[in-house]
Formats: structure tokens, sequence, C-alpha cells
């Protein structure tokens, strides 16, 4: 058991970390398969988001409990990076729901450009010609996935949804980084936390039927199954090493996401991928890989005090 603990609670070598990002953000993209599943049950796609946010919240209580001897400024920057994170992931959400997917897909993950932008204004953190080649390579990448057309360029106000949730992401991941020794477990609680407000919210709001008692019992054991036992321990994972990685490279690794997302979307639905869309899954492996190399043996840059 301590050895598992201690996956968590270690500093990775930069290569290790990067990879670590990478994988565990391409475990996200088949996260879509449990939420479909429990859909089925009965529930709308707002209140499985809702579920989604507060049984891992539920779970980690006993952490919090234990660790509710943090100072009051710990807790307040932990309430500030968790809630910008929150919405990020709450609006990435709701743009699914009532916006076009692909464009909020692609607007979400801008997510490098805005953290690599802000990380250089808080963190004094300068990114090479390499980091914004990675960023050109992996957009490209992302909007030849998930099909985006010339139809689908123009804007429409539904899109600042894909947009600020990719623009609340980044200023979150700077702030994780930019607090020296902030609990990334009190982070990951509030931001599921106040995720899952902002989704209650807005299943209300957009008039969702709310479930039955009958249907909301049946669908909540496999939720906390998906949710909080098997998706978890990743978010927990990339919390962490967001402590001591740039977060503009945090954010171009976890377009594997993206890329998983299409491949496993076309194993369990029987879709083929177009040339293109293979096209782009080997520019986002190829940004992984090149990524590993060129930015792996990097050092941890010094924070601002």
């Amino acid at each position: 058991m301590i050895w598992f603990l201690s996956l968590f609670t270690r500093e990775y070598e930069q290569r290790q970390a990067l990879l670590i990002i990478f994988l565990a953000s391409s475990f996200w993209g088949v996260l879509w398969v449990p939420m479909r599943h429990i859909e089925a049950m009965g529930l709308s796609g707002l209140w499985v988001v809702v579920l989604f946010h507060f049984l891992p919240a539920v779970a980690m209580l006993p952490l919090i409990v234990k660790a509710a001897q943090s100072s009051r400024r710990d807790w307040g920057r932990a309430a500030f990076a968790g809630a910008l994170m929150g919405a990020g992931f709450a609006l990435y959400a709701l743009g699914l729901v009532v916006a076009s997917v692909t464009k909020t897909v692609i607007l979400f993950y801008m997510t490098p450009i805005w953290s690599t932008v802000i990380a250089y204004f808080v963190l004094r953190e300068r990114a090479g010609w390499g980091r914004w080649l990675a960023i050109a390579a992996a957009l490209v990448g992302c909007a030849l996935v998930t099909g985006v057309n010339r139809d689908e360029l123009r804007f429409d106000p539904a899109d600042l949804l894909g947009l600020l949730s990719g623009l609340f992401w980044a200023l979150g991941s700077v702030m994780i980084r930019r607090y020296d020794g902030l609990n990334f477990v009190h982070v990951s609680f509030l931001q599921y936390l106040f995720g899952g407000i902002m989704a209650l919210i807005a299943a209300i709001y957009l008039g969702d039927p709310i479930p039955q008692l009958a249907v909301l019992l049946q669908a909540i054991p496999p939720a906390f199954l998906a949710s909080a036992v098997v998706f978890l321990p990743s978010v927990l994972l990339i919390f962490r090493i967001m402590q001591y990685v740039s977060p503009g490279l945090v954010g171009i690794l976890m377009l594997s996401e993206a890329l998983v997302a299409a491949v496993s979307a076309a194993f369990w639905l029987g879709e083929t991928l177009a040339p293109m869309q293979w096209i782009g899954v080997t520019a986002i492996l190829a940004t992984g890989v090149f990524i590993g190399f060129y930015e792996g043996k990097a050092v941890k840059s010094a924070k601002p005090a």
C-alpha cells in the first residue's frame, strides 16, 4: 500500500513525467465509454458529468479530512486553482452538449498556447522554437483527428464555452505550478467539487430532466467504479506532475486524449478513420515523441517568489 501511495507523491525524472502525462491523458480518451454506458441507463449527458465529478470528490473525503490541518492560505490557493480547473472542465462538458463538438474540442485544446503564454508572464518561463513547433503540429493533428472543416470555422457565441474552458484550464495549471508546495490532493478535490457544482447548475438551468431516484441509485455504483476507482488515480498523477513540469508541455501531451478518443470510438462504434485522421493521429504521436526527446532533459525552472 505504501508503495502504491508513493506513485502519487514522488517527483519523477523529466522524461518519466512526460511519459506519464501522455499515457494518463490517453487513458482519459476512453472516459466516454463508461459515460455513454451510464447515459444509456437513463441519465442525460450533464447529469452524468455531475456524477463523474461528485463521486470522486466523495471518494477523496477521507484524504481531505486527514489533511484538514492545512493553513487557511493553502486552502485558499487550492480553492483558486481548483475552481479554475473545475470551471474549465465544466465549460468543456457544457460545450459538448450545446455547441459544436468538433469546435469545442479544438478550442479546448488550444490550452498549450494559453499555458505557454500565461507561464511566460507568471512563471517567467520561456518557450523555445521546438515548443511552438510542437504546439502547432499537435493542434493541426487534433484538427485532423476531429475532422474540422471549413463550414465549422464560422464563429458562434456558444463557441465561447470551448474557448473559455481551455483558458480556465490553462490558468489553473499555471497556478498549480506557481504556488510552490500546494497540496495536489486538495486541488484535485476542489476541481471535482467546483466542476460538479457548475455542471449541476448547468443541468438545472438548461432544463435537463432530474433523474428518477431508482435510475440514480442504479447508476451510482458503475459511475463510482469508473470515475473514482479507475480514472481518479490518473487525475491525481497529472495534478501532481503539474507541480513541477511546464504547463505548456502538459497541455501539448494532453492532446493524446483526443487521439485515443477518436481511435477508441472507431474501434468500439465500428467507425472508420479517414486517411486525414490517421495523419492527425501520426502528428500527435510524433509530437509526443519529439517533446520527450527535445525537452526530456529540461530542468525545473525556478518559480518566482
